[in-house]
């Protein structure tokens, strides 16, 4: 808790990025140690899974923390598999892929969101950019993920809430991969696999924004974060990939700040 703090501080001008990488250092040696042996009660089995949902958020303010974060969500869904399951009384029971979207649709609504012709021109030339990337993608867990991307984004056009609610979706298809899909998935120089991280963020960043509203803006820091995001990745591109970055770059740097 220490070290998503201070790195949410460090999003808003505050020097402690020292302090935050020191406690996650921490609590990260904590966890291992404590996941070599199994759980022995309830309280032990809540306190690992609130560690490593802490550590994901932590990481969801860090503007190199992409690769972490989702390493991170995937540890959520281990531990929630392996060491929650033994314990029906767990406060974490209901956090599941159905848990978290009937969560979602309960707090924020299923009512269609209209959405004004600047965003609909958003959906229709994000799905044009992700076409153009689809004959890049090379193995099953990539054209899963593509799949699932432009079913969210299609979702949008019916209601924005119903679509931010799914993707709880994407993260299950990676976090239900193999360990060698995954690490080739996250790869640095997988660029199809990056390219479409790319495009996640910013239309998981826009359909939250335009599903939460007025409410969107108490999670102002996923902006910042989602552009560094993209920024770092999009970056370590070679030349010959980069055309397929350069709508989402645009938009970022044109369009998203006055979304």
């Amino acid at each position: 808790m220490l070290g998503m703090a201070a790195s949410h501080l460090s999003v808003y001008g505050g020097d402690f990025e020292s302090h935050a990488l020191s406690h996650r250092v921490k609590a990260i040696q904590s966890l291992n140690k404590a996941l070599s042996t199994p759980a022995r009660c309830t309280a032990e089995a809540d306190a690992r899974f609130g560690t490593i949902m802490s550590l994901a958020f932590q990481a969801s303010c860090m503007p190199e923390g992409m690769t972490e974060f989702m390493a991170m969500i995937k540890g959520c869904h281990v531990i929630a598999t392996t060491s929650l399951r033994a314990f029906e009384d767990s406060i974490f029971h209901e956090f599941t892929r159905h848990g978290y979207t009937y969560d979602v649709r309960n707090a924020i609504g299923t009512a269609p969101v209209p959405l004004d012709p600047e965003q609909e021109s958003l959906l229709d030339e994000f799905l044009e950019s992700l076409r153009a990337l689809a004959p890049l993608c090379s193995n099953p867990l990539e054209v899963r993920f593509m799949a699932a991307t432009e079913r969210v984004v299609r979702l949008a056009r019916i209601s924005a809430k119903a679509a931010f609610a799914e993707f709880g979706h994407q993260y299950t298809i990676v976090n239900l991969a193999s360990k060698e899909e995954f690490e080739s998935f996250m790869d640095p120089k997988n660029y199809s696999a990056q390219l479409q991280l790319i495009h996640f963020i910013l239309i998981e960043y826009a359909i939250g924004y335009f599903a939460l509203g007025r409410f969107g803006r108490r999670f102002a820091y996923r902006e910042k974060s989602s552009i560094a995001w993209m920024q770092r990745v999009a970056d370590a591109l070679p030349d010959e990939y980069k055309k397929y970055a350069k709508w989402p770059m645009d938009f970022v740097t044109k369009r998203m700040p006055y979304l």
